[in-house]
């Protein structure tokens, strides 16, 4: 490209999304904005997704029980996030149990 040709701006940002762990990050973002419609608005009251690392995401748990069904519907989840994004964005995820329910309710982070 030459000096004198102008690039939009969101040529750029595709462009970075695409070819950057920026782009990963946003795209990883996407879980936590949609987590209600991925997990379903009832099991989305007693989960939250913590964190992403080498594929693996992270969810906190409020108690077993729902641990426990968390583990039945893992797979199903992993399939709406990825067809989400179009790509295998998370290949497992892994379950922690939260150490009180206030855990539930903190910020939420990648």
């Amino acid at each position: 490209m030459s000096k004198k040709q102008v690039e939009h701006i969101s040529d750029i940002l595709a462009r970075l999304q695409k070819n950057t762990a920026l782009g990963l990050n946003l795209e990883q973002a996407r879980i936590w904005e949609q987590w209600e419609q991925l997990a379903g608005e009832h099991l989305a009251k007693h989960c939250r997704p913590h964190s992403i690392k080498d594929g693996q995401l992270r969810i906190i748990v409020e108690s077993p029980v729902w641990m426990h069904k968390l583990s039945y519907l893992k797979w199903d989840l992993l399939l709406r996030i990825n067809r989400m994004a179009g790509k295998e964005l998370v290949s497992d995820a892994f379950f922690v149990l939260a150490p009180d329910e206030d855990t539930l309710n903190q910020s939420q982070d990648i």
